[in-house]
């Protein structure tokens, strides 16, 4: 199973890049400054540490190590902060923008948007629940998470004052169109919105079974007694004693 999982994977990394291949191409540079390919990078990346760890599960055997490495994935608050930033992603596209120019269609009648807006969200969402062990986010992540969004919005309210003639990526953050106090109004009620959704994320994640549904347990070594309060596998930013690595 670990073989399948890494694959399946390092499939959705190789998505991702497909989706924003423009930017690495060197073609639109530019590009960068929008969410959605921001968090879908993010993706590719834990996504091919995600896979390289399964792969290298998949050759242990069933004898796994007594100690895990760096290799055998991300931490748990990363894949979990992954996982909420593309999904906001997804949803933001779905609910809130309105439909861009048609797009040529790239493969199975998806365009490069359908890739970035709805495969790798779903992708995402179902590898987190499927194949992540869980039990390993605290609520406080919640509220870290929201960081990233906040630099964000504030990255773009800068570029826009200092160059306002690269305009703003989203209207919803467009201070030419809302002001200050709009956009200030706009990143509170945002901010209650991803809290809330990285909340449900941390919730599933509690709820779950503390073994992954689909693939065998990586680190079967690990004793399943709480680690002593205050220990560095106590640490809410590094999940809990069942296993710190997606």
């Amino acid at each position: 199973m670990h073989l399948i999982v890494g694959v399946f994977r390092l499939l959705v990394a190789a998505i991702g890049i497909v989706g924003v291949r423009e930017i690495w191409l060197g073609d639109d540079l530019p590009g960068l400054v929008y969410f959605t390919n921001q968090s879908n990078l993010l993706l590719v990346v834990v996504m091919a540490w995600a896979g390289v760890g399964s792969l290298r599960a998949a050759t242990r055997r069933g004898a796994p190590p007594a100690t895990s490495s760096r290799l055998d994935g991300p931490p748990a608050w990363l894949k979990g902060a992954a996982t909420l930033f593309i999904l906001i992603a997804g949803l933001v596209y779905a609910v809130i923008l309105e439909p861009g120019d048609p797009q040529p269609e790239l493969i199975l009648g998806l365009t490069d948007s359908d890739l970035v807006h709805v495969v790798t969200p779903i992708a995402a969402l179902a590898d987190f629940v499927l194949v992540d062990p869980h039990r390993r986010l605290r609520l406080r992540l919640a509220l870290a998470w929201l960081a990233y969004p906040l630099a964000y919005c504030l990255f773009t309210t800068v570029r826009g004052a200092v160059a306002p003639e690269l305009g703003y990526p989203y209207g919803f953050v467009d201070v030419a169109v809302h002001g200050y106090a709009g956009l200030l109004v706009n990143v509170a009620l945002y901010g209650v919105g991803f809290w809330v959704l990285g909340a449900i994320i941390i919730g599933l994640d509690r709820v779950l079974p503390t073994r992954s549904l689909l693939a065998p347990p990586r680190l079967a070594s690990i004793p399943e007694s709480a680690p002593p309060p205050g220990s560095a596998q106590d640490d809410p930013l590094r999940g809990d004693v069942r296993g710190t690595r997606a």
